[in-house]
């Protein structure tokens, strides 16, 4: 019979209050091995939002959420276990990078790299946009005013790509804003909401994930009025 080693290690603060609110975030790891797998998965929670019970039903939700992509995971490794034969192990890592946090608004993004054999493994990011004062998760469209806004995103889009030529040089097809860019976007601490593709929409996989960070002080005008405030300092 597998043993299996787990290791969940003490919770790693993350000091990131903001002038405007008080929510912090705290990362913890689940960690093992098998003989034919490898896991490191973080997993984030959040403290001191004003509604504690939005917080905790968001907490439960990404830790029910990490649980499953270890149990699907540790099921398809399973089924390919041939793989350590060939001196490879499959492997799962998920990690958390918080992108902003003021404005009471949190950007945070989970990102997955799964290899189960082949060439390579995939990678894919799955953000979370939080609306922490009107309790609720975001996508693209709850920031702007009206539909016009996704003429208004391509069309900078299509001028960063122009302006950056050399950065965007081996793109494959034109960047458009689809139904997965709902999900698909954060905003940085450079006060700009950053629109991804993930590997393979728009260029090779070696690429990785291909970014439009657009200044939010441009879409202000676009934005809805509770929304503004992102484009405040």
């Amino acid at each position: 019979m597998l043993r299996r080693f787990v290791i969940i290690a003490a919770a790693l603060m993350c000091l990131c209050s903001c002038a405007a609110g008080n929510t912090k975030s705290e990362k913890s790891i689940k960690e093992y091995e098998t003989d034919y797998s490898s896991v490191k998965a973080e997993i984030i929670r959040f403290a001191g939002m004003a509604d504690k019970e939005f917080q905790d039903a968001l907490n439960a939700e990404i830790e029910q959420a990490v649980e499953s992509e270890t149990v699907a995971f540790d099921s398809d490794a399973s089924d390919n276990a041939g793989n350590v034969r060939m001196g490879n192990k499959c492997v799962l890592e998920i990690s958390w990078d918080e992108k902003y946090n003021k404005n009471d608004f949190l950007s945070v993004v989970e990102e997955k790299y799964i290899y189960t054999g082949g060439a390579h493994g995939s990678l894919v990011r799955e953000p979370r946009n939080i609306d922490t004062a009107g309790a609720r998760q975001v996508r693209l469209a709850d920031l702007f005013e009206d539909d016009a806004y996704v003429n208004t995103l391509n069309r900078m889009i299509n001028e960063l790509v122009t302006e950056k030529s050399g950065d965007y040089k081996d793109l494959w097809a034109k960047p458009e804003i689809q139904e997965s860019h709902q999900t698909d976007f954060y905003i940085n601490d450079d006060d700009k909401l950053v629109i991804f593709f993930q590997p393979y929409e728009l260029s090779y996989y070696a690429r990785g994930f291909v970014e439009f960070p657009l200044p939010l002080d441009e879409l202000s005008g676009y934005l809805k009025e509770e929304y503004r405030r992102l484009a405040s300092d």
